[in-house]
């Protein structure tokens, strides 16, 4: 059996497309990015009620789950605030963030380490990385966390990869 997360597309005309994730994978966080960041841990969405909380985690989306220094962190997400506040902006949404997980069992996806933070990958299933990684096409809909102008720079990269796969999916099929 499965259940339903999240739906990839907004509102309106958009096209909605579930994900459908096996029980097996149930206590795996599942993060959305096609068509807007979202987080749903055993079927439900989880609600972030501060918002740079939130962008911080797609931060850390974005770049994979590797370890982001706080300089760098600070850079991603100032407000064309000064180093000092910016900093001081990470320390406030990280602290919210780590509450807001804590509340729903999942402080284990997050780590933050001397001057650092970071996901843990293990616990997590992403769209965007099972795009990269299984070089599958499926849920990408040319949407890549439209809410945040930072990712921008991401969405360019997967739609070079869209392509790619979509070209190689063409020939594999003519050569069959």
């Amino acid at each position: 059996p499965a259940f339903e997360t999240g739906r990839a597309g907004r509102g309106g005309g958009g096209i909605s497309m579930y994900r459908k994730i096996s029980l097996v994978d149930a206590e795996k966080v599942y993060i959305k990015t096609f068509g807007g960041f979202d987080l749903y841990y055993r079927g439900k969405e989880i609600d972030f009620s501060n918002a740079k909380a939130k962008e911080l985690l797609a931060v850390l989306v974005d770049q994979g789950g590797r370890e982001i220094s706080l300089h760098e962190m600070a850079q991603i997400l100032s407000d064309g605030e000064d180093d000092e506040t910016a900093r001081q902006a990470i320390h406030v949404a990280w602290s919210r963030l780590k509450k807001t997980l804590v509340s729903y069992g999942l402080g284990d996806i997050v780590r933050k380490g001397r001057g650092f933070y970071a996901l843990n990958r293990r616990r997590i299933r992403c769209d965007c990385w099972e795009m990269l990684e299984e070089n599958e096409d499926r849920y990408f809909m040319g949407e890549y966390m439209p809410e945040y102008s930072w990712a921008e720079v991401t969405l360019s990269y997967l739609l070079q990869k869209f392509e790619e796969i979509k070209t190689r999916k063409i020939r594999e099929a003519q050569n069959e």
